[in-house]
C-alpha cells in the first residue's frame, strides 16, 4: 500500500465520508456532467485543505461544488489493494476482518447489535488505514467470490464502494446500402 510517511490527500464527499486518497501532488479525474472529463493535478495545503488545478478548497467546499454542479471525481490511478481491512457482513451488519488473498472473514468480537454503528467502527478502522470504501467493496467481492473473479477488481467499483457496470462492446449496426 502507501508508504506511511507519504502525504496523502483526502477526498470526501459533503458529508465529511471519505472517498479515496491520492499522494500529494496526484491527479484526479473530474467527470463533469455533460460527460467530458479534465484532470487537475492536486496538491496538499494541509489536512482540511487542498489546492486542484489553480484553486485552493477547503475538502468539503470540493464536495460540496461537485454535488452541486452534478459533477464527479476520482483518482486517475486506481489504490491497490491493502492486505486486509474491516467490513460488514451483509446478512447481519456484524462487523468482519477480511484478509487479502484469504477466503471468507473472520467475525470480529467488538461488533455491537446495530448495523449502523459497525458501520461507523469499521469506517474508522478503514479510515486510518487509508482504506477507501472502494477498496473495502473490492476486497468483499475477493472474499466472498473469490480472489481471481472481477469482484476483487478495485475497477469494478466507483468511489462510494458500489458495484459498476461492466463496460459493453459497441454493437456495429450494419451500414445500410448506398443507393
Amino acid at each position: 500500500m502507501n508508504d506511511e510517511n507519504q502525504t496523502m490527500i483526502r477526498f470526501i464527499d459533503s458529508s465529511y465520508r471519505t472517498l479515496f486518497f491520492i499522494p500529494d501532488g496526484g491527479t484526479i479525474v473530474v467527470t463533469r456532467s455533460d460527460g467530458g472529463k479534465v484532470k487537475r493535478a492536486c496538491t496538499f495545503l494541509d489536512e482540511y485543505h487542498t489546492r486542484v488545478g489553480r484553486e485552493a478548497y477547503h475538502i468539503c467546499q470540493f464536495a460540496k461544488l461537485m454535488e452541486r454542479v452534478g459533477n464527479t471525481y476520482a483518482p486517475e490511478q486506481l489504490p491497490q489493494l491493502p492486505s486486509q481491512c474491516f467490513s460488514i457482513l451483509p446478512t447481519t451488519g456484524e462487523i468482519i476482518r477480511i484478509e487479502k488473498g484469504k477466503q471468507g472473514y473472520e467475525k470480529c468480537g467488538f461488533s455491537t447489535d446495530d448495523p449502523q454503528t459497525n458501520r461507523r467502527k469499521a469506517d474508522s478502522l478503514n479510515a486510518r488505514q487509508r482504506i477507501t470504501p472502494q477498496m473495502e467493496a473490492a476486497m468483499l467481492g475477493g472474499a466472498m467470490k473469490g480472489w481471481a473473479s472481477p469482484a476483487a477488481r478495485v475497477s469494478s467499483y466507483d468511489v462510494r464502494g458500489n458495484p459498476m457496470k461492466p463496460a459493453r462492446a459497441r454493437s456495429r449496426k450494419p451500414r445500410e446500402a448506398e443507393r
